[in-house]
Formats: C-alpha cells, structure tokens, sequence
C-alpha cells in the first residue's frame, strides 16, 4: 500500500482573521466596486454659462466700475507713498523741520500716511456697496439660475 500524501497546509496570511465587529467596515470585492463614472455633461454646461457670463455686458460693466477705481486709487495712494519715501531720502533737513513741540514734518506725514490708508478703505467699501454689489448679486442669482 502507498502512503497517502498529507493534506495540504492552508497558506500563512498576513493577518490573523478576527472577527469583524458590528461598526467595523467590511472589505468590499473588486468586482463589487462600481467603475468610475465619465465625467458629468453638467460640468461642461458650468463651464459655458460661466464663461458667457464672463463675456457679459454687465460682467464687463462691473470689471470696469472695479478698474475705474482700483487702479487710480492704487496709483495714488503708491505716488504718495514714495514721494514720503523720496522726500524722506533727498531733503532730510526738510522732513526735519520742526512743526509744533517734538512733531517734524516726518512726523506729519507718516501719520498722514495712516490716515490716508483708511481714507482709501473706506473709500474703497464705500463705491463697491453703491456701485458694484447690487449689480454681482444679481448677476450671482442669474448664473445661479441658469446652472439649475
């Protein structure tokens, strides 16, 4: 009689199996897992209304009420920065001149600085809430309607 061959040993895993408990998520087979889907048709439509918002007159309309005052308003305000800068460079026996007590002309218009800076913020907030909010709102609501 031959000898009967030993039965085969089950492969070592990595892991010891446990037992899975009730919250603990469950591996999920490869041929369960859905393939990924192409992309949406809506992302081309986004894609089209926003840039025929972007080429709209009233988009244009507001990037020009928007351009119209930052770029002036930044233009001036770095003038006058740098005139302080130069002035303060080239004539500094003027910037040195005393105006009242301690307080030079240095003094002065560094602290006009300051409140040149908020003059402009609140200059700045002030013509986006007359002249361009109510007009990107509405422009929102209508691209947001469009994409429903």
């Amino acid at each position: 009689m031959a000898p009967t061959p030993a039965p085969p040993e089950p492969a070592p895993s990595a892991a010891p199996s446990k037992p899975a408990s009730p919250g603990s998520p469950r591996p999920v087979p490869p041929s369960v897992v859905a393939p990924a889907a192409p992309a949406a048709p809506a992302a081309v439509e986004a894609g089209q209304v926003y840039r025929s918002v972007q080429q709209s007159p009233a988009f244009q309309q507001i990037r020009r009420g928007y351009r119209g005052f930052a770029f002036p308003a930044t233009g001036l305000f770095l003038g006058w920065y740098l005139l302080y800068v130069c002035a303060q460079a080239a004539a500094p026996g003027l910037m040195r001149r005393q105006v009242a007590g301690p307080v030079n002309v240095a003094w002065v218009l560094g602290l006009l600085q300051f409140a040149s800076t908020f003059l402009l913020t609140w200059l700045y907030a002030r013509n986006a809430r007359t002249e361009r909010d109510r007009a990107a709102l509405g422009l929102r609501w209508d691209t947001q309607d469009q994409l429903r």
